[in-house]
């Protein structure tokens, strides 16, 4: 009987945690919905009536001095913007860029200056470059439609598939 006393007890303590809990996050929310909704009604049947009564409306909807001088700076950095991008636009129209030269190719006769530094054993000339091959020419995006491709793949290009290596036997287990 005292073990299901205790069991109770433990029950209800848990049960107004939780309500304690629940009260105490939803009372500031209640208080702030019913502060919010009567300003909401006090501003529309008292506050705007005498507003639109007493007052000039020309006089409400006039610009402040200071919103003019704000309204009138913003005005200008927009155009200077505008300005800045049409001239960034004509330089990338009209900068004409060259290719990188090719590079240059090092004879054998090739000397390094030798520092009292590094000793004269560990200089060596540069190595020449290899030529580079040009790029294979690729056929034109038209003559790639025509061909069917599988869907959600890219066209196949033009070269041969690599053949698969070949693997080495694998000795079967006796059954």
């Amino acid at each position: 009987m005292e073990r299901q006393v205790e069991t109770i007890r433990n029950l209800v303590d848990s049960y107004m945690g939780i309500i304690s809990k629940t009260v105490s996050d939803q009372v500031p929310k209640l208080i702030m919905y019913l502060l919010v909704n009567q300003l909401k009604e006090c501003n529309q049947t008292e506050l705007l009536p005498r507003l639109y009564s007493e007052c000039n409306q020309d006089d409400l909807m006039e610009e402040s001095l200071e919103e003019g001088r704000r309204r009138e700076e913003i005005l200008r950095m927009y155009h200077s913007s505008r300005e800045a991008l049409s001239i960034i636009g004509e330089i990338n129209t009209t900068t004409v860029s060259t290719p990188v030269p090719p590079p240059v190719e090092v004879d054998q006769d090739f000397s390094i200056p030798i520092s009292p530094s590094r000793p004269a054993a560990a200089v060596r000339p540069p190595a020449p470059r290899p030529a580079r091959p040009n790029a294979p020419n690729r056929p034109s995006a038209s003559s790639r439609q025509d061909r069917p491709t599988a869907p959600n793949r890219p066209a196949a290009p033009d070269r041969p598939i690599p053949s698969v290596p070949r693997r080495p036997a694998v000795p079967q287990r006796p059954t």
